[in-house]
């Protein structure tokens, strides 16, 4: 299963992320979660860079599927704005996916 948590802060504002694991189910549909919670996130981190100027620190173990991402301080607009979008999508993932990706946010 893949799990995803979504670091906030008490008010609201967004400090990171987190994605972990593979589907590692053969049955059909699998495949695609993967692919798209891999797209979501690599297009995150790639437009939070080309975007932005928030600097940002990532953690990353292609063997465990971790993806760790975290703000070194408060989330400009538009990466608030990139952040909403792939919150918005991940969730959308879930809502037909929730077998193979679970989806969480965490007070930080």
């Amino acid at each position: 299963m893949i799990c995803i948590t979504i670091y906030k802060t008490p008010e609201d504002l967004y400090r990171g992320f987190q994605v972990i694991g593979h589907a590692d189910s053969v049955e059909e549909g699998a495949d695609l979660v993967c692919c798209s919670v891999s797209v979501l996130t690599i297009n995150l981190v790639n437009s939070l860079e080309t975007f932005t100027s928030d600097s940002f620190g990532i953690r990353q173990d292609e063997e465990t599927g971790l993806i760790e991402l975290l703000f070194d301080r408060q989330p400009s607009r538009s990466a608030d704005l990139l952040m909403r979008s792939y919150d918005l999508g991940i969730h959308s993932i879930a809502d037909e996916y929730d077998a193979w990706l679970n989806v969480m946010t965490k007070e930080v």
